[in-house]
């Protein structure tokens, strides 16, 4: 396992006055970043698994990479999260995929059918006696991983000494009003984006573009007009259109209320955060009708995978994607050779779709392409918590991780 780092869980970075680009053209394209970014950041950051209702029995679990480490979490006899690595401790074989229960209440290893309790102890070796004379089962308990809870979602750490409190800062004072348990879900949806995992951050983060890239479909607000704010590592965004710091863009806010869409029960103020970017790789969206959990999955230096799963009221007939995994099929951009949703298979330009994140992807995927060029040269960052100063904040907390805080 690689050494875990805990004395960088909340930094004390600013919002810079006068941003700048701090990462080179290399970390976004070359595959020893990459690489350095999985060891170093990924598998010492806390990565969202799922939320509490994916795992409501005892035996439920789901599995998650984290960098290079296989993780699951599942649900005890104690009605208590549990996260460990996927690794069997006799050969090391991979116990669970994907998602599901196990039977039993117990935790069986395919190969060899060491098999393990809830808790993660060792509760039984085949042919013990005759193989394994020796074998002490209290010294090959699963490696453990941390868990935390947070507003019903669910998150994973390799180190099971993480601390998730740190992590979280003050995030319990931003919170968004809604409640999972009381809103229905979408089925989840997987875009394939061909651009660095980086990228596609910055540009959700960048309050700059929000008036000229989507002013057909988010209609503004222009960067003074809009705030990011800093909570640890954390960034939480608000339009400040109306006077009041409220989670959606006034434009938006209008063609909501006239759309006939049914609030979510609590939600229906709006004044409260629009988007809350989980350093590194979540991001949730909260509005009046829908509720979003996004999450990053970097496949490659030019690939990352976009998971997305959104929550409205029980009674919405206005639902993002409406009833079974089948209805996937019929999302924009589906490809049926793989299930991803993708910028290739759209029928028409991503800026005729009238749906702002194709694009979001649309743009980040020409950035990239140009980024191979070696002519490529980032010019000023637009000052201000609205504009293009979040990148830096960014960035700064990547390169904490990576190079000890210092750009390269």
């Amino acid at each position: 396992m690689s050494s875990m780092i805990s004395s960088v869980d909340n930094p004390p970075h600013p919002m810079p006055q006068q941003p700048r680009q701090l990462l080179p053209r290399q970390a976004y394209i070359e595959q020893s970043w990459f690489d350095r970014e999985r060891s170093a950041l990924f598998e010492n950051s806390w990565s969202y698994v799922g939320v509490t209702a994916d795992l409501p029995k005892r035996g439920d679990y789901i599995t998650v990479d984290v960098g290079d480490h296989r993780l699951f979490v599942i649900r005890d006899t104690a009605d208590t999260l549990r996260g460990f690595h996927n690794i069997c401790r006799h050969r090391g074989t991979e116990l669970l995929e994907g998602t599901g229960k196990v039977e039993s209440a117990r935790i069986v290893c395919p190969y060899h059918r060491w098999t393990y309790n809830l808790d993660g102890s060792l509760r039984a070796v085949p042919m013990k006696q005759k193989c394994f004379p020796n074998l002490d089962l209290d010294r090959h308990h699963l490696f453990q991983a941390a868990v935390g809870e947070f507003k019903g979602l669910v998150f994973a750490h390799p180190d099971p000494n993480a601390d998730f409190s740190s992590w979280l800062a003050d995030l319990e004072s931003v919170v968004w009003p809604h409640e999972l348990g009381q809103m229905v879900a979408s089925p989840e949806v997987t875009y394939k984006m061909m651009c660095n995992w980086k990228v596609f951050f910055e540009n959700a983060v960048d309050g700059y573009h929000l008036a000229y890239l989507h002013d057909q479909t988010l209609g503004g607000p222009k960067a003074d007009l809009n705030v990011w704010a800093v909570h640890g590592r954390h960034l939480v965004w608000y339009s400040t259109e109306t006077g009041k710091r409220t989670c959606l863009p006034e434009a938006v806010a209008q063609q909501l209320n006239s759309s006939g869409a049914k609030p979510i029960s609590g939600a229906e103020s709006g004044e409260y955060a629009g988007v809350y970017m989980l350093f590194p790789s979540t991001i949730v969206t909260a509005g009046p009708t829908e509720f979003t959990i996004s999450n990053l999955r970097p496949v490659s230096p030019d690939a990352t995978l976009l998971t997305a799963r959104q929550w409205t009221s029980k009674d919405n007939g206005f639902r993002w994607l409406r009833g079974d995994d089948a209805a996937v099929k019929n999302y924009p951009g589906y490809d049926p050779d793989t299930g991803y949703l993708k910028l290739e298979r759209l029928k028409q330009h991503p800026l005729e779709t009238g749906d702002f994140h194709w694009e979001d992807v649309w743009v980040c995927e020409k950035l990239q392409r140009s980024m191979h060029s070696p002519r490529y040269k980032i010019g000023e960052l637009a000052k201000g918590s609205g504009a293009e100063a979040p990148i830096e904040f960014f960035q700064r907390n990547v390169l904490n991780y990576i190079s000890n805080g210092d750009s390269v």
